[in-house]
């Protein structure tokens, strides 16, 4: 052995030398190291959970926040504090009964207060609702069982023009031609006919109804004013008119407008029949000459 050693050495052959480590063969594991049953199981997890729990109690309580027990088959009881619900133990208490979760507020002190603002709302709106139903029916019972009330005679007198076809012209009370701020000088003829000259608005003598708007050739214009079947008035020299033909008219709104450049004549009839029965008072207003015929 040395001399072949030394005849490598000679012929400069490397040496190596090699140990070799055999490893034991591994075993096929043939039963289970842990527990498999489900009881087993759970009896493990509340063993170590009840451990954990107990190393860490909280002062002034020896079993920790929580509290695992055994009971029956493998259950676990959690001892866990009721966390209260203000919001479910106002809405059954009798202050609150009848609101909805959304009817609570949190209010500053960190307190669920109950929301009374949209159950007013619903209250006035229902109060409303009730007051107009009430209201209408009123109005309808007053139409069919009371024919001559107030509110048919207001609606009757809408729908119906003012003219009065039954009245005569001294049933009427006269009124003011112009303004009682205008300075305008009035002139009343023996036969009746009454004229001015001035700039100002012209009123009717009472309350009638528009028969007849005509321009002249001059521009001006003529108004014709029924107030019944008998009895009517004639405004002519006027610059503008502010009504048309069929339009209603009233005492203290006027009918048209002069610019003073020409007279203006305001004539009444009596059935076609020129009246020169009345008079201009102190005030500028007409008036019927009590006891006097028309002549």
């Amino acid at each position: 052995m040395n001399e072949e050693i030394e005849y490598a050495e000679m012929l400069e052959i490397p040496v190596s030398t090699v140990n070799v480590v055999r490893k034991p063969r591994k075993r096929k594991k043939t039963e289970a190291t842990t527990p498999t049953e489900p009881s087993a199981i759970k009896d493990t997890v509340i063993a170590s959970v009840n451990e954990r729990v107990s190393s860490h109690p909280e002062e002034g309580n020896t079993q920790g926040p929580f509290s695992y027990t055994e009971q029956g088959a493998g259950e676990i009881d959690f001892d866990v504090p009721e966390k209260i619900d203000t919001v479910r133990l106002y809405s059954t208490s009798k202050e609150g009964e009848g609101l909805q979760p959304d009817d609570y507020l949190l209010n500053d002190e960190g307190r669920y207060e109950a929301n009374t603002q949209p159950k007013a709302i619903r209250l006035a709106l229902g109060v409303e609702f009730g007051l107009a139903c009430a209201l209408c029916g009123a109005i309808f019972l007053t139409n069919v069982f009371v024919p001559n009330s107030a509110i048919n005679t207001f609606f009757r007198a809408l729908n119906t023009p003012s003219t009065d076809v039954t009245k005569q012209y001294s049933d009427f009370t006269l009124s003011a031609v112009v303004s009682e701020l205008s300075d305008a000088e009035l002139t009343l003829s023996p036969t009746g006919i009454l004229s001015l000259t001035d700039e100002c608005h012209i009123y009717p003598v009472a309350d009638g109804k528009v028969g007849e708007v005509v321009q002249n050739e001059d521009g001006l214009y003529t108004v014709k004013v029924c107030y019944s079947n008998s009895f009517t008035g004639v405004f002519s020299g006027l610059s503008n008119v502010y009504y048309s033909e069929g339009d209603s008219v009233k005492t203290n709104v006027p009918i048209g407008y002069t610019a003073g450049e020409k007279e203006v004549q305001v004539t009444m009839y009596s059935d076609g029949l020129l009246l020169n029965c009345y008079e201009i008072t102190e005030e500028n207003c007409l008036a019927w000459i009590s006891g006097n015929e028309n002549a």
